[in-house]
């Protein structure tokens, strides 16, 4: 391109310009005036970029009035050139997407330094995965969408292509459309990142907080002094977690020390110095397997593609128990305070006492006891009979001792083991459930007690069988009212029980059909309506049945739209009279904006733009919502325009024979000469001939054939062919 004062010259690059409204240039100064108007860049590829040239040095170079207007590039071959010199300050790029004004997105490039640099500049939407990722540029194509710039959770679907052809510093602020910001948090904080060619460099902040509607911006990002691909991204959430140990500990706890908890989980723990028995994964402290010391325990959570490494400390103190033996002997009779009460015999007590660090002091004292001599010996007599023993007539076995004279200043005791003769007896345990029997002293009993049962003799005796009798009452069960809830909502089914047995809900009184156990317990239910629960505890003896209910009230949103599907402007009927349930309102949000436009049962609604809209409805009880969507599509007409001459001459008017129309989805064309013979043939909507062959030979002048095939958006098919002429 060549620029001259008063008039701009195109040459070599392929431009079309589409003027939309009332808009107003000037050439003078080569400044580029917007007053209403919307100037589309179209058909750049890398081969062959659009160039829309303002050799302008300073920021007036493209001048909005209050007419508004803006230039549309969405391609990323479609360039705005602003030739700036060494200027400084801030270079506005009119950006907007397609014929509504209010689609207006303007891109500043504030230069901060004097150096001469052209800024070549173009922006273009991409879906949710960020497709078209930016192709070649000069620091090469985006090969990926990782980090914090993953396509689906963090980056807004919009590229930015900036290059400049010297070393400049500027300040960057982006515009973009609310409805681009798809991200997983979209009121999050919005940064910059810039490709290098190989990888995602960090995110530029400090960034604005997001807009799901409207228009949303982003910046200013200074001191920026490289220029390739951007793109706009949202601020992961990343893990963090707090913990710690409520006390010290002593050496000889052997329990289990848990961290009090909260945060990220997935983290693992480490300890230093050496010495701490910790469990790696829970945190856990068993005391006793640890040496005493202070120890820090660290938690921590991995880096992974968006976050950093998280960790966090805390300490723990593991204080030492102290011991000490001893001796100490008495004589048989005699006795010590040892190990909390009174010792007569030898062994070893020990006493725990408290040392400084609040642990034990253990004292541990062998005690002898030494013993007077015992002579044994052996007596018999019968029930009813007596025989003086340990100074006394007795009648009852046993051992009886009789202290004699002393020896050596000991006692010499003489032990004498008398068996008496008796019946014989034994005794068991019974238990029953309360209501239950059984035959015990003759009958059958229902009540506790001790009953005897008198058996046939045996070495002469009565051979007596005592039986002590325990009745178990029966576990008792109550289960918690719950209130009415809506269907989809959970239910939690409790009960308060007398024992410790398992708590087993049924759907039947007879206990057939098991729910689940457990308290509290979650059930499914099939819809609304009322529903009867029943519970018991099992165990030794289980508690009768008891039941509850609940009533599950609910709603269902249904929407009859017809029709689906049409050209603009279309007329949709939007009945929602089909809902179940008893509702008692309506909510229709037409178009996705979550307004509400309507709260009649049956309405409607003309769309006169072409796109895809969603309708919500919402239907309530009072109490109970549900939610049902339908998508609305709204196409355009098409229409074909076929030329019958064009001059190939390289002079940038007419020098390439295509379909011109609007709303087309694909053309397919092939040119023929006048005895038949192919001559070229494309297949895109933007594709047409140039004049020459496949080999790229020019063809002569004359007259040339055509057959174009084409399909628009709004599934007219066409089927054109004719004659045209080639002049240069």
């Amino acid at each position: 391109m060549k620029t001259f004062k008063h008039t701009t010259y195109w040459k070599g690059f392929c431009l079309l310009v589409v003027l939309v409204s009332f808009c107003s240039f000037s050439f003078a100064q080569n400044t580029l005036v917007l007053n209403g108007g919307i100037t589309v860049l179209n058909g750049g590829t890398a081969g062959t970029p659009v160039y829309l040239v303002v050799n302008e040095s300073n920021t007036a170079g493209i001048t909005r009035l209050a007419g508004g207007g803006h230039i549309h590039s969405e391609n990323q071959y479609n360039f705005v050139k602003w030739i700036s010199g060494s200027g400084t300050g801030n270079y506005v790029f009119p950006f907007g997407i397609g014929s509504n004004l209010a689609d207006y997105i303007p891109f500043t490039f504030n230069k901060t330094t004097a150096g001469a640099s052209d800024i070549d500049m173009s922006t273009w939407q991409t879906n949710i995965p960020n497709i078209p990722h930016a192709a070649a540029t000069n620091v090469g194509p985006v090969t990926s969408m990782t980090g914090t710039a993953d396509s689906v959770l963090y980056a807004l679907d919009r590229f930015w292509d900036i290059e400049t052809s010297g070393a400049v510093t500027a300040d960057l602020t982006f515009s973009y459309l609310g409805i681009e910001n798809t991200t997983s948090n979209p009121t999050d904080t919005v940064k910059a990142q810039h490709w290098n060619g190989s990888s995602w460099d960090p995110q530029v902040g400090p960034g604005n907080i997001g807009v799901v509607a409207g228009v949303g911006t982003a910046g200013p990002f200074t001191g920026q002094t490289t220029f390739s691909p951007w793109i706009l991204s949202i601020i992961p959430n990343c893990p963090t977690a707090i913990f710690s140990y409520p006390t010290t500990y002593c050496d000889n706890d052997t329990s289990t020390v848990s961290p009090a908890f909260s945060g990220g989980l997935g983290g693992t723990y480490s300890s230093s110095p050496a010495g701490l028995a910790l469990d790696t994964t829970t945190g856990d402290v068993i005391p006793a397997n640890s040496a005493p010391g202070t120890y820090t325990v660290t938690y921590t959570i991995d880096s992974t593609v968006t976050c950093p490494v998280f960790t966090f400390d805390t300490t723990i103190t593991i204080n030492s128990t102290s011991s000490s033996p001893q001796n100490q002997s008495i004589c048989q009779g005699d006795s010590i305070l040892l190990g909390g009460t009174y010792q007569n015999t030898s062994g070893i007590y020990v006493d725990t006492l408290s040392n400084i660090n609040g642990c034990d002091s253990v004292v541990t004292t062998t005690l002898t006891v030494n013993p007077a001599p015992i002579t044994n010996q052996n007596a018999s007599i019968c029930t009813g009979d007596s025989i003086f023993l340990g100074g006394a007539f007795q009648n009852t076995s046993g051992v009886y001792n009789d202290t004699l004279s002393a020896i050596g200043g000991c006692d010499s005791i003489v032990s004498t083991t008398l068996t008496v003769n008796s019946a014989i007896m034994s005794s068991q345990n019974a238990t029953i459930c309360q209501g239950d029997s059984i035959l015990l002293g003759g009958a059958f009993q229902t009540v506790a007690g001790i009953y005897n049962d008198t058996l046939t003799a045996a070495a002469g005796c009565d051979s007596i069988v005592a039986t002590t009798l325990a009745v178990t009452p029966p576990n008792t069960i109550t289960p918690n009212a719950t209130a009415p809830i809506c269907y989809g909502d959970p239910i939690s089914l409790s009960a308060n029980s007398s024992g410790n047995g398992t708590i087993t809900w049924y759907s039947d009184v007879n206990g057939t059909t098991v729910l689940g156990t457990g308290s509290p317990f979650s059930p499914t239910v099939a819809g609304p309506g009322t529903y009867t629960f029943y519970v018991n505890e099992d165990g030794a003896c289980p508690s009768p049945m008891d039941s509850v209910v609940i009533v599950v009230g609910g709603v269902q949103a249904i929407i009859n739209a017809n029709p689906l599907t049409g050209p603009i402007p279309l007329t949709v009927t939007l009945d929602g009279t089909g809902s179940v349930g008893a509702i008692s309102g309506y909510q229709w949000d037409f178009d996705g904006d979550l307004n509400i436009d309507d709260t009649l049962a049956s309405t409607s609604n003309i769309y006169n733009s072409v796109g895809n809209y969603t309708v919500m409805l919402i239907v309530t009880d009072g109490t109970c919502s549900d939610t049902a969507y339908v998508t609305i599509d709204a196409f355009g007409e098409s229409a074909i325009l076929i030329p019958n001459v064009f001059t190939p001459n390289g002079d940038g008017s007419n020098d390439l024979f295509k379909v011109d129309g609007v709303n087309l989805e694909s053309v397919e064309g092939v040119i023929f000469n006048r005895w038949g013979q192919e001559m070229f043939s494309w297949n895109s909507v933007n594709g047409g001939w140039d004049g020459r062959t496949t080999a790229g030979t020019e063809v002569p002048d004359g007259t040339y054939f055509y057959i174009i095939t084409a399909v628009g958006q709004d599934g007219t098919e066409y089927f054109k062919k004719g004659a045209f002429s080639l002049i240069r």
